[in-house]
C-alpha cells in the first residue's frame, strides 16, 4: 500500500442524505484537497473521467490505478469545487478572484480552462471527493481498492421528503421512472415484493423503494469491509464534533480547530433574517450546506404527512440495514 494510495478517499451516500454537508465539514481541514461528485458530474466533460466511471461500475479499477484517479481528480473544475471556500490551506493554493469567476468558469469554455490553470493545487495532500447513488463503484472501491469510505445514510422519511418535495422539486426523481430497471439489476426480490410499488405511480412509495434497494445494498458491502465506515445524518448532525471527528479518523485526515470553528459557525445560524440559512450553488439547483445541524436533524417530522409517512415505513420496516442504521442514528 503506497502513500500515493492512501491519498484518495471517498464520502457515498443516498442522494439528500447529508453527503454534501460531511464534504463540507471535510473541507473545512487546511490539509485535504476536496472534490464534489466529480465522477457524476465530470463523465461528460472530461472523457478520460467518465472512462475511469466506467471501470467503476464494471469493476475493473484496481489498487494500482488509484495514482491516476488521484492525477485526474485533483484539477480544481467549477463544477466539482465551490462555495463555502475556506481560506488558509496548509499547502500553497492560489484564491484570489475565484469566487468571482466561478460563475464565469461554469459557462465559459476558456475561463473553465483559467480556473484550473489558477486554482489547481499541486499533488501531495489528501483528497476527498462526495459522490451520491455509487452502488457498483462502491463495490470497486471496498472489494478492490484500499479507499477508506464514509458511507452516510438519513432517515428515510427525510430523505423522501426532500426528493419529492424539496427545493428541486421532480428533477431528482427521474430514476423512479427506471425503478423496474434498477430493482432487478440490484435487488430483484424487491421487485417481486412491492409490484404493486413498481406497476404504480406513486411518487413516495417509487421514492422510497429506490432508497431501500440503494441502502440494503451498500450497506451491505460496507459491513463487509474494513475500509468502510457506516455513519447516519443523525448522528453527525447530534454531535457534530465528535462525529466528524470519528468520519475525520477514518479517512485518515486531521481534525482540528478550523473544522471546530466552522460547527461552532453553524449553531450560531437560526430560521430567519440576517442569521439564516445560506444557498449555496448554482442558479435554483442548490445545496445549503449552511444550516444550523441542530435545527435540520429532525426538521422533516414537522412536515411530512402522516399517510406519507406510513407508505414509507411499510417498505422500509423488513429491511436488515434500516435496522442497522436504526441503531446508530436513535430513528423512530
Amino acid at each position: 500500500m503506497t502513500e500515493r494510495t492512501l491519498q484518495l478517499k471517498a464520502i457515498v451516500g443516498p442522494g439528500r442524505s447529508g453527503t454534501t454537508w460531511a464534504g463540507t465539514l471535510v473541507d473545512s481541514c487546511p490539509d485535504v484537497i476536496y472534490r464534489f461528485e466529480p465522477f457524476h458530474r465530470l463523465a461528460q466533460a472530461v472523457p478520460e473521467i467518465g472512462e475511469w466511471f466506467r471501470k467503476l461500475k464494471e469493476q475493473e479499477v484496481r489498487e494500482q490505478d488509484l495514482s491516476r484517479l488521484y492525477q485526474l481528480l485533483r484539477p480544481a473544475e467549477p463544477l466539482t469545487n465551490k462555495e463555502p471556500y475556506f481560506a488558509g490551506k496548509s499547502y500553497n493554493l492560489f484564491t484570489a478572484g475565484r469566487r468571482q469567476m466561478w460563475p464565469i468558469a461554469r459557462m465559459v469554455g476558456p475561463a473553465r480552462r483559467l480556473y484550473r490553470s489558477l486554482y489547481s493545487p499541486q499533488p501531495g495532500p489528501p483528497l476527498v471527493f462526495k459522490e451520491v447513488t455509487f452502488i457498483k463503484p462502491l463495490r470497486n472501491l471496498l472489494e478492490h481498492t484500499s479507499i477508506p469510505v464514509v458511507y452516510l445514510v438519513r432517515h428515510p422519511a427525510a430523505t423522501v421528503l426532500s426528493i419529492v418535495k424539496g427545493p428541486e422539486g421532480g428533477s431528482m426523481i427521474g430514476r423512479s421512472a427506471r425503478i423496474e430497471k434498477l430493482l432487478q439489476e440490484h435487488s430483484p426480490e424487491l421487485a417481486v415484493e412491492f409490484r404493486d410499488i413498481v406497476e404504480g405511480s406513486d411518487p413516495v412509495s417509487r421514492t422510497a423503494l429506490l432508497w431501500r434497494c440503494e441502502v440494503d445494498a451498500c450497506v451491505e458491502l460496507a459491513r463487509r469491509s474494513s475500509n468502510a465506515l457506516v455513519m447516519t445524518y443523525e448522528q453527525l448532525a447530534g454531535d457534530t464534533i465528535e462525529n466528524a471527528r470519528s468520519m475525520f479518523a477514518h479517512l485518515g485526515i486531521p481534525f482540528g480547530s478550523p473544522t471546530v470553528r466552522f460547527i461552532e459557525s453553524l449553531r450560531q445560524i437560526g430560521s430567519a433574517g440576517e442569521s439564516a440559512p445560506k444557498r449555496t450553488g448554482w442558479g435554483k439547483s442548490y445545496y445549503s450546506v449552511l444550516r444550523n445541524p441542530s435545527d435540520e436533524k429532525d426538521s422533516w417530522k414537522r412536515r411530512i404527512a402522516p399517510e406519507d409517512r406510513s407508505k414509507i415505513e411499510r417498505i422500509v420496516r423488513d429491511s436488515l440495514a434500516f435496522r442497522y442504521c436504526a441503531g446508530l442514528g436513535a430513528w423512530d
